[in-house]
């Protein structure tokens, strides 16, 4: 019936519902890190903007220390990529997971 229908703001809701409830984000991906694969996580990032923290302009130590307090409830961010089989070199260069991730996700020019 009408619960199971799909609606775009239920879904984003529900989305960021998961986001404070969770202790841990995987977000998982197959294949190479390409334009593909960052438009859909710039799609995830967009949804997460939902959580806004509501709060006054910070005058004192106490209300920043609460500020940075708040950011101990957000859950860490894994990004799961499956089924990888690039060759990880730079310049003919190997390197190590970490470092193809850093490269793919530096600004390229142009």
């Amino acid at each position: 019936g009408l619960l199971f229908q799909g609606d775009t703001k239920n879904d984003t809701w529900i989305f960021v519902l998961t986001i404070l409830l969770s202790s841990t984000l995987i977000y998982n991906s197959q294949g190479a890190i390409d334009q593909q694969a960052m438009e859909q996580l710039h799609y995830v990032m967009k949804l997460s903007e939902h959580v806004k923290l509501k709060a006054a302009p910070k005058e004192s130590a106490d209300e920043l220390e609460d500020s940075e307090k708040f950011v101990l409830f957000f859950p860490t961010f894994v990004w799961a990529v499956r089924d990888f089989t690039l060759q990880l070199e730079v310049d003919g260069k190997e390197i190590s997971e970490d470092e193809y991730l850093e490269n793919s996700l530096k600004l390229k020019a142009g």
